[in-house]
């Protein structure tokens, strides 16, 4: 029996529109989910919007990475899974769906079937909202621990979006001292209220680190997803310090090979959540992360063009876009 749903669809470059979707009958490793929220990615998704990126799929398709919501049917082989339950979906059961759609993942979409694999509880004290991003929250996990950072660490987080900020929020949490750089500097004072410094101007970093008698930083954050300034985080990593690309970075990504070879610079490509989205879930819940500051727009999805209008073409805007399935 199908499972009726609508859809997000990039019908072509630069534009989402709401489709009627249909499911076929999910087995005994699935799961069905109504789904409340599903978060907006400015970055990948963004890119897969314009049709740079097109190694995940080819228009039309469904994207999304990251959503919440209530699981409706549970199969056999799913447990401890259960219906009634809140969770977070990561991806979904692509050879299921009954159109002529190229799944990128998949989660924007009223009601979905996944892999169990690709479901996590979401626990009490973690809204919709923020489990709704729980991948981009991972990104920034996963590229932290990557760098093996500790309480002995200097970090630098050069771009502050959401990334940027998960990234300092978990280097934080695991003892490090982390200091922002923005551009903006209302997205500088994201990071401040956080706890941590942070600056919109190179020269403040640099005196910064002349107070307190250092070189460089221990790791640096490229978290700006802009090839255009892959040097700052060379410039200011300390010798034999790590450089970590926290994120996509469209054609040829360069940097001072010169730089980077005088100081040995190992570098790290977190590339993905590396399975962190729990991990993450948890520490909202517990408040070791803030999440809902960091959310600043919400969209029916029948205006999911204009969420994407937002978040990929006026992205120093805003800060986390959630879609609304239902309240």
């Amino acid at each position: 029996m199908a499972i009726a749903a609508k859809a997000v669809c990039f019908t072509k470059a630069d534009t989402a529109e709401l489709l009627d979707v249909s499911w076929g009958d999910p087995g005994p490793d699935h799961v069905v989910v109504r789904m409340n929220r599903s978060g907006v990615s400015a970055g990948t998704e963004g890119s897969i919007f314009r049709g740079i990126r097109t190694h995940n799929g080819t228009f039309p398709l469904i994207t999304g990475y990251q959503g919440a919501g209530v699981i409706e049917w549970v199969g056999d082989h799913a447990a401890p899974l259960q219906v009634g339950q809140r969770v977070a979906v990561t991806s979904v059961a692509a050879d299921l769906i009954e159109q002529d759609l190229e799944i990128v993942w998949g989660t924007h979409c009223s009601t979905v079937v996944a892999p169990a694999s690709a479901v996590h509880p979401i626990p009490e004290g973690c809204s919709d909202d923020a489990a709704s991003l729980c991948t981009l929250w991972g990104t920034g996990r996963h590229g932290v621990d990557v760098s093996g950072v500790g309480p002995d660490d200097t970090v630098l987080v050069i771009g502050l979006g959401l990334v940027g900020l998960a990234h300092a929020q978990c280097a934080m949490a695991d003892g490090a001292e982390v200091v922002g750089l923005d551009i903006a500097e209302d997205r500088a004072q994201v990071l401040r209220s956080m706890g941590a410094e942070a600056f919109s101007e190179q020269g403040d970093v640099r005196a910064w680190l002349s107070e307190r008698g250092l070189q460089g930083f221990s790791v640096a954050a490229q978290a700006t997803q802009s090839a255009a300034v892959t040097d700052l985080a060379l410039e200011f990593v300390a010798r034999e310090g790590k450089v970590v690309w926290q994120g996509w970075y469209p054609g040829q990504a360069c940097f001072d090979f010169n730089t980077a070879h005088g100081k040995q610079v190992t570098m790290k490509f977190p590339c993905s959540t590396g399975g962190t989205q729990p991990q993450t879930l948890h520490m909202i819940a517990d408040g070791s992360f803030e999440a809902g500051s960091l959310i600043t727009h919400h969209f029916p999805v029948e205006r999911c063009q204009e969420a994407y209008d937002l978040a990929v073409f006026r992205p120093m805007d805003c800060l986390g876009v959630v879609m609304e399935w239902s309240t």
